[in-house]
């Protein structure tokens, strides 16, 4: 009788094997034969990924996906929304080893999205769930009720702060220590949730 293969583990060890090639060479060192040498097959890779790109798009959504399964998980702080906002943002720092591999891979797929409007069609519908998720715990944790605009502002304030010291912080990891980066993102809060006072 033929033995049933699990697609979804096959698909999240060459995701694994992704992240490691990425982490040890960087994108330009991505190739199918170097994520088979990884720990899959060759054919195995080929089997479930057509090229390059496609191996990077499905690592990304799996990043995506383990990191708001860990979001999911948090028990919702409704006396405390700041606390809770700040412990949501921090899961897009790479505090730890597992954050650090998935802000080089994020990086890395981001890099991408420059020159290919497929890879970029993605990025935004991940981005697009990202500021809405942090859209709603800004909204919780403001004192007031602020103008669409206002809030919109605040966000993008938020996201650019993360982002920029997550690719910081794989770039010079000495420079951005994840204390540092934790004092960064407490300061920025302060800021973005000063009252109602417009930025």
């Amino acid at each position: 009788m033929p033995r049933q293969v699990d697609h979804a583990q096959r698909r999240s060890e060459i995701s694994g094997a992704v992240w490691q090639v990425v982490r040890e060479s960087g994108l330009e060192g991505l190739t199918l034969r170097s994520v088979a040498a990884a720990g899959c097959t060759t054919g195995m890779v080929t089997h479930y990924f057509r090229d390059k790109k496609a191996l990077l798009a499905h690592a990304r959504s799996v990043m995506h996906r383990r990191m708001a399964d860990r979001i999911d998980a948090m028990p919702v702080r409704h006396d405390d929304p700041r606390t809770h906002l700040y412990a949501v943002a921090e899961q897009a720092l790479p505090l730890d080893e597992e954050r650090h591999l998935e802000a080089v891979v994020w990086s890395s797929f981001l890099l991408t999205t420059r020159t290919d409007p497929e890879l970029l069609r993605e990025h935004s519908v991940s981005h697009a769930s990202w500021v809405r998720r942090l859209t709603a715990l800004v909204r919780a944790a403001l004192p007031g009720e602020p103008e669409p605009g206002d809030l919109e502002a605040r966000v993008r304030t938020l996201v650019v702060c993360l982002d920029g010291l997550a690719l910081n912080a794989v770039t010079d990891p000495d420079a951005y220590p994840p204390d540092l980066q934790r004092r960064v993102l407490e300061r920025q809060l302060d800021l973005i949730l000063e009252g109602n006072r417009t930025l």
